[in-house]
């Protein structure tokens, strides 16, 4: 859900210097004056990548709770994004990092608030269910394939659920009308 506004904040950042180029060339601060401008001490890069790797950590409980081997791999996946993508976004503008490394330490300091047992209980967040022991989790083309299976094997079930549940919902019907017929012979016999 949030990687559309991700990516449309990214893409608004990294070309903002061709809008706002006068605003960005002196929006920073400390080492990096010009927003406009690569850091030149490679700080941002870094900083970005430690708050997307501590980010990474804080949620990898929750990452590896269904399913522990696919969820290493994801934690294993994204710590290599984080190393990685130092040298491969270190020549990204300022302005870029100033938002990742903002966005990151908030998910971050967001992450840490709400896996407090206080906070879980006062907005009733539960804990992510346990993997049972011994049930094999499939990858998510085992789960696709499941899932056609089922629909080859019997295209119409759904159709035969459907004529079972009208079945139903008649014989409930005549149920109904036959009682409200004895009722209202008996109220028949009690008029005359």
């Amino acid at each position: 859900v949030s990687m559309p506004l991700f990516m449309s904040m990214f893409f608004a950042m990294r070309n903002s210097p061709e809008h706002f180029p006068a605003l960005l060339s002196t929006g920073g601060m400390l080492w990096f004056p010009d927003l406009n401008a690569a850091d030149p001490y490679c700080i941002m890069p870094l900083l970005s990548a430690a708050s997307f790797l501590a980010m990474t950590e804080v949620g990898k409980e929750q990452m590896m709770a269904t399913d522990p081997s696919k969820g290493q791999i994801m934690v294993n996946a994204f710590r290599a994004m984080a190393i990685v993508m130092v040298p491969l976004t270190m020549n990204f503008n300022s302005a870029i990092f100033c938002y990742w490394s903002v966005n990151n330490t908030w998910s971050f300091m967001q992450s840490l608030v709400l896996k407090q047992p206080a906070v879980k209980r006062y907005f009733g967040i539960w804990d992510a269910p346990k993997p049972v022991p011994g049930q094999e989790v499939g990858s998510i083309m085992d789960e696709f394939k499941k899932l056609t299976s089922k629909k080859k094997e019997d295209p119409n079930a759904w159709a035969a659920d459907r004529v079972k549940a009208h079945n139903e919902i008649i014989s409930q019907q005549k149920i109904v009308k036959k009682k409200l017929m004895e009722k209202e012979g008996l109220r028949g016999k009690g008029q005359r």
